[in-house]
């Protein structure tokens, strides 16, 4: 159980961070606490005389005992539900055991013995017909500055304190330490908010307990300290609230064991990862481009650029994606502890590798795409936000993404063949801009995809490369760059349509010469009113002349053709930016 101590020793490793709430209120569970969601907040004295109360809903910190923590009918140790603060006997008895250990707990055991509690709430108009109401507790006193017993470390400590003083009848060895300690049969639940019933670890509380007709009690199978337990859940907890990657169930992290700190994400795009903001965000200064973007990329992902400097990184890293199968049941859906160095070796090798051109608010920049807009690319748009079926194709996706960005493992052929022929489709997306930000997306899978079979692309088109389904590529871009230059000059403006060339990309694909010839037949036109537009003939003849005997042929294309067409589209992007800038020259010049 790796994973399990690993937790422990992060836990660890910040635990003087326990009960203190970060800058987005997210706090670690101290030992013997857990979070609960409170609904009303109860004021009193120093002598257990109540002052008012407010319904308002928020999420604590509360004592809790081993049997509480996983909530069968056990009360709580202080804050708890209506039906526990009135009528449970198990409830004052625990709170009498440890009320002598704080002026405030005995302030709280006074008010409750008291019975007024229902009638103080429905007198500051709160209703009580619902047991299941949560009620917090604060104590106000004269010079005191924390009133909130959530907040209160005195508190915090007592309870914990009066848990060391109760010796466990079951011990045993701990599986997750490997020490004889107090163990535990029944494990924490509210690990993740979006599955709060769901638990990690089975539990059990029968000593005749038979897992699978092989063990004669719980802890033959599974036999875990209190003390770990508590560590790993509340560390877990913390993790996915502050830093894992969410999407309904599922939650995904990585973090440095040793300190607790998160480590770069495997889903992010590059630009997101080193700027930490969205490519709608994009100014000058910030752009990384084309032939610098490999070594700029590494050097502002590792700091330094040298990466011999990653070897001086003792510390591991953990990377750990977990979700609900059922409401009470959650799983590990990937596990991987590894050094440091080794970890941000593959976070820089995807995004070097796995990396393309992308275009926002009229500029440049190379990125490798987020884990999202790959999945949206391979398997398309969600029918609706609340589409079930698709949310469970993004889960699977993201857990295989983790195994090619974190493993090394080949992209499968299928993703890039289906984000082929998707982007293959312009008429199937709502914009320009969303369809040929998806044929980004599918160069860079492309691009990986091939890396790993040995061959390389160049970020920068290659005017020499003899690949058929490059080139072909190239060529459709040449006559989609004729039309829409053709068109332009005609409308005396931009001419929003698709061209010839777009519409017809998907037969392109499967029969490419077939379709070429028919695209070139209805350049004709075009080409008369470029007066025989013969730097584009020049174009397309230096491509036509690339092709290798016999290839230059009707058999499908794959998705190189995709980089080739991207490719040469931005060589003529470049191009126009540089004519614009001699014009700009140039009109200088004469006005000085």
């Amino acid at each position: 159980m790796s994973w399990f101590s690993d937790l422990a020793k992060t836990y660890d490793s910040v635990a003087n961070i326990a009960g203190m709430p970060n800058e987005q209120g997210k706090v670690l569970w101290p030992m013997c606490h857990i979070a609960a969601k409170t609904n009303v907040a109860v004021t009193i004295d120093q002598n257990g005389r109540f002052r008012h109360a407010v319904a308002e809903e928020m999420r604590i910190i509360v004592p809790c005992t081993k049997e509480s923590a996983v909530r069968g009918s056990e009360p709580h140790a202080l804050h708890d539900q209506l039906k526990y603060l009135t009528v449970s006997e198990m409830y004052l008895d625990l709170l009498k055991n440890w009320k002598d250990s704080h002026p405030k707990v005995d302030a709280v055991y006074k008010y409750v013995v008291g019975g007024s509690l229902i009638k103080d709430l429905q007198n500051s108009e709160i209703s009580t017909k619902d047991d299941k109401i949560f009620v917090r507790f604060r104590v106000e006193i004269p010079g005191d500055s924390e009133p909130n017993l959530w907040e209160d470390k005195g508190v915090i400590k007592a309870w914990q304190d009066y848990c060391e003083t109760q010796n466990s009848e079951m011990r045993d060895l701990c599986y997750a330490t490997g020490n004889v300690e107090n163990v535990l049969t029944k494990h924490y639940k509210g690990i993740n908010v979006a599955a709060a019933n769901a638990k990690l670890v089975s539990s059990s509380d029968k000593d005749n307990y038979t897992y699978r007709g092989r063990f004669k009690k719980a802890t033959e199978a599974n036999a875990i300290s209190a003390d770990a337990s508590c560590k790993t859940h509340a560390m877990l907890n913390y993790i996915i609230e502050t830093q894992a990657y969410r999407s309904g169930t599922q939650a995904i992290a990585a973090w440095n064991i040793d300190s607790g700190k998160p480590e770069h994400s495997p889903f992010e795009s590059s630009f997101g990862l080193v700027h930490g903001k969205s490519q709608n965000d994009l100014t000058n200064a910030e752009i990384v481009l084309d032939s610098d973007y490999s070594k700029n990329w590494r050097s502002l992902l590792m700091g330094t650029g040298n990466v011999k400097s990653l070897k001086n990184r003792l510390s591991r890293v953990a990377v750990m994606a977990v979700d609900a199968a059922t409401t009470g049941r959650m799983g590990i859906t990937f596990y991987q502890n590894l050094p440091e160095n080794d970890y941000i070796e593959r976070i820089v090798n995807w995004h070097e590798t796995c990396a393309w051109h992308f275009r926002r608010n009229g500029q440049n920049y190379v990125s490798a795409p987020s884990a999202n807009r790959i999945i949206n690319v391979v398997y398309g748009e969600p029918k609706s936000g609340n589409d079930e079926g698709y949310k469970k194709i993004q889960k699977l996706a993201r857990e295989r993404l983790l195994y090619h960005i974190i493993c090394g493992e080949p992209l499968n052929r299928s993703w890039i063949k289906a984000a082929t022929e998707r982007v293959s489709r312009q008429h199937s997306y709502e914009s320009e801009t969303a369809w040929l930000d998806a044929i980004s997306v599918t160069c860079a899978l492309v691009r990986k995809y091939y890396h790993r079979k040995g061959e390389e692309f160049s970020l920068n088109l290659e005017k020499d490369r003899q690949d058929r389904s490059y080139l072909f590529g190239r060529l459709l871009a040449i006559g989609d760059r004729l039309e829409s230059h053709a068109r332009y000059l005609q409308a005396g403006g931009e001419d929003k349509r698709p061209t010839n060339a777009v519409r017809y990309m998907s037969a392109f694909a499967a029969k490419p010469l077939r379709t070429w010839k028919l695209i070139f037949d209805q350049l004709n036109p075009y080409i008369q009113r470029l007066d025989g537009a013969e730097w584009y003939q020049r174009q397309i003849d230096e491509v036509m002349s690339l092709f290798n005997e016999g290839d230059f042929d009707d058999r499908q294309l794959d998705g190189r053709y995709l980089m080739g067409y991207s490719l040469q589209r931005l060589e003529f992007f470049n191009k126009k930016d540089e004519d614009k800038n001699k014009e700009e020259n140039n009109e200088s010049d004469q006005e000085n």
